[in-house]
This record gives structure tokens, sequence and C-alpha cells, in this order.
């Protein structure tokens, strides 16, 4: 199939014609309801509370136009740390400490799920970078341990 290329390309005018005028409501739609989620506060909890329980003509247009998204969802599941917490630790100094005793696939572990809780950390997941720093401490506590453990060990039967 040829494609013709003497045909005139559609300018502005034309894209800005009635037969996307629908499509571009709705986009506009979303953004504010996109931008409104992002900001959310309690205020706003209470005053979506009051449209609820008074429902118009508008809003249900509104609610049975624009789908939900999962990605939209993801917004609201990270909670960033308050003003009294700190950002969380992925303890990837310990985990660096770890890989110098001979308890080499824990400490590898270790390693590795220091380096998911910092990636989780600059996607702002609080929670799993919590969790996984958690975790990579308790697996560089263990590997440091084992590791200690084995060298003792060795020295014990190299004086006999």
């Amino acid at each position: 199939m040829a494609i013709n290329t003497d045909a005139p390309h559609a300018t502005d005018a034309a894209l800005q014609s009635t037969d996307f005028g629908d499509t571009q409501k709705l986009l506009d739609i979303s953004d504010k309801q996109l931008k409104r989620e992002l900001n959310h506060t309690d205020s706003d909890t209470h005053l979506a509370g009051s449209l609820e329980e008074e429902p118009t003509e508008h809003s249900v247009v509104i609610s049975a136009s624009v789908p939900r998204s999962l990605s939209r969802a993801s917004f609201r599941c990270a909670s960033p740390p308050t003003p009294e917490q700190r950002e969380p630790c992925s303890f990837m100094w310990v985990a660096v400490m770890s890989c110098f005793c001979p308890a080499v696939p824990i400490n590898l572990f270790a390693l590795y799920f220091a380096h998911m809780s910092r990636s989780m950390i600059q996607a702002k997941d609080y929670d799993g970078a919590r969790r996984l720093g958690r975790l990579a401490l308790l697996l560089s506590v263990i590997a440091i341990v084992v590791g200690l453990a084995i060298i003792i060990y060795l020295l014990m039967t190299e004086l006999k």
C-alpha cells in the first residue's frame, strides 16, 4: 500500500475541529481530577463527601465518563514521611561491610536488598523501602556473625 505524500498535511485548525472537542473536554476533566487527587487533603475529603450526598448532573457525567485507572491509585499508596519521622534508611553501608566477611551468599542478598531499598526510597515508596531496609540489615548482621564464626573457627583449627 502506497502512502500519498502529495496530500495536504493536517493543520492546527483542522485538529481543533468540533470532532475533537468532546475528547479535549474529557482530557481536561481528567487532568483536573488528577491534580485534585494529588493535592488531596482532609478538607477535600469533606467536600467530596458532601458532593456525593447531593449528586448533580455534572458530577454524574464526570464519574461515568472518567474511568479510574490503577496508575492513579499508586499516587495515594505512597506514604511520605511525616515531620517527626525521617526518610527510611537503606542500610547500604552495613551491607557493604558484610561483604568483607566470608559468608558469601548471605551478604550478597543483603547487598541486593539494600540496593532495592535505596531504589524504593528514590521512587518515594517509603513503606516498601522500610521493609526491604530492615531485611537488608537482618541479612547483613547474620552475614557478619556467620563470617566472624567462620574466621574464628579457621583460626582455632590453624593454632592446633
